[in-house]
């Protein structure tokens, strides 16, 4: 404590120091908490005017945390995790699910499958409010600060738990009224829709069959772009034939738009995992959404 009383007045200060810590720079600390960057700035300068010692050397070009930086911010840390067990201690006595759930979820799997799980828990717990990240980066569940991860493919941290939601696959699909390949060879003179054109020099398209066998054919796309959304609406508009995550092709083939090819075969097939942090101290908000996951989102894979 200083003469004008404690350095780190609350844990607003408490996070800006981490996150400028984290990130060396004002403006992503001030995008990061969504605070104006003049906020970050004052009260920066406040905690310095209390210590009466710099905490962060700034030029035009790069911020430098100083050696009295260091101390705040690792104190300003510790705050922030002593606050998060408080609440997490208040919660378990409230027993009653409530506050915010943060998600990270692969893009393409969060719009197709995640709206209506979200829309139903919401519904069944109104005292809870969920922010749902859509990004294909990488996360950190815990730097990240995020409760819930979504993932697809190998689980990749033994520090975290991982639980099995699913399988998602991505088949061939072509409009109804175009002709149908009968075999894999048809498709090399066929006109196709790919998703992306792979690591080699030239486009390959990689199959393989229900029953283990692998083809790789060169391809020569008509059409290549990351949206499989634009791909659906492509195929049904054309002869393309198209490679599509089921769950994004499902509710065309539902109403008689499209139809898969070649169903004996598929072009990716990938687990779906929910990650988390320990059940033991998990908030109730958190577990709750959890066990809503696993209660919803498995039978969403089996179109």
């Amino acid at each position: 404590m200083t003469r004008n009383g404690m350095i780190i007045a609350d844990l607003i200060d408490a996070r800006i120091l981490t996150e400028l810590h984290k990130t060396g720079s004002f403006a992503g600390a001030a995008r990061a908490l969504r605070l104006p960057s003049t906020t970050v700035s004052r009260r920066v300068a406040r905690m310095e005017d209390r210590t009466g010692l710099r905490l962060f050397e700034r030029t035009s070009r790069r911020v430098q945390i100083t050696e009295a930086g260091e101390v705040a911010a690792r104190h300003a840390a510790q705050m922030l995790v002593e606050a998060e067990t408080a609440e997490v201690s208040l919660d378990h006595l409230r027993g009653k699910p409530s506050g915010i759930v943060a998600v990270s979820t692969p893009v393409i799997f969060g719009q197709s499958i995640l709206a209506p799980v979200a829309a139903q828990f919401l519904k069944q717990y109104p005292d809870c409010a969920l922010e749902i990240d859509l990004s294909d980066q990488h996360v950190n569940l815990i730097e990240d600060r995020f409760d819930v991860v979504v993932r697809i493919g190998p689980p990749e941290s033994e520090e975290i738990i991982v639980k099995h939601l699913g399988v998602v696959f991505a088949g061939l699909y072509r409009a109804a009224s175009a002709p149908k390949p009968q075999n894999v060879k048809d498709l090399r003179e066929a006109p196709l829709g790919l998703l992306h054109p792979g690591a080699a020099p030239t486009p390959e398209l990689h199959l393989t069959s229900v029953k283990g066998a692998e083809k790789t054919l060169a391809a020569s796309p008509a059409l290549v772009a990351m949206n499989p959304w634009l791909l659906r609406d492509a195929a049904i508009e054309s002869d393309l034939i198209v490679v599509l995550p089921d769950i994004v092709a499902a509710p065309a083939v539902t109403s008689g738009k499209l139809v898969r090819v070649l169903p004996d075969w598929y072009a990716r097939r990938a687990p779906v995992h929910l990650a988390f942090t320990s059940r033991r101290f998990m908030r109730p908000a958190v577990r709750a959404f959890v066990d809503h996951a696993f209660a919803t989102i498995p039978p969403r894979l089996k179109v």
